[in-house]
């Protein structure tokens, strides 16, 4: 799992909220700018993968590999709406998440549990994390089963700002 890193739309998102820049100036509608912005630094990361391939440097390669990985799963949950963050404790709206089996992904320094709650059936909730500070430094992971409902999420004895999202595995 990949370290935490500063993310540069939440400057864009700032700016945003604070007035000194519109939406006008963006090339990109401002629904894709968070995806646009993790995908961004991996724009020739294919040509030097096969670049290094073609060298015969196969563990670098698969190094550069992981780290896309990474961005493309993120940005895909950008997308699709399952990317949550945030720094202190809360309840999602509902939403849907397709009928599928999921990894979960969570990073925080802090204590953070998080509990998935089916619209429906509440009380039928699944403990997804409840980590202490520092467990999910480097990131955790946990599966997640959808049958197709509308669930929420509650994160609560959150100590330091967090990251989840959620990545289909099929």
């Amino acid at each position: 799992m990949r370290k935490a890193q500063p993310r540069r739309w939440a400057s864009v998102a700032l700016a945003l909220a604070l007035g000194v820049i519109s939406a006008s100036c963006f090339s990109v509608p401002i629904e894709y700018t968070a995806p646009k912005a993790v995908l961004d630094p991996y724009a020739g990361t294919v040509t030097e993968i096969v670049g290094l391939l073609d060298q015969g440097k196969g563990d670098d390669a698969k190094a550069l590999l992981d780290d896309l990985h990474e961005a493309v799963i993120e940005a895909r949950a950008l997308l699709a709406g399952t990317h949550f963050s945030g720094n202190s404790g809360m309840l999602t709206d509902p939403f849907a998440l397709p009928a599928g089996t999921y990894r979960v992904h969570l990073l925080s320094a802090g204590f953070v549990a998080v509990k998935a709650m089916p619209v429906a059936t509440p009380q039928e909730y699944a403990r997804l994390f409840n980590l202490g500070a520092g467990e999910a430094t480097e990131g955790a992971s946990t599966l997640y089963t959808s049958a197709g409902e509308r669930i929420m999420l509650e994160f609560s004895n959150i100590t330091a700002p967090y990251e989840l999202w959620f990545e289909e595995i099929k």
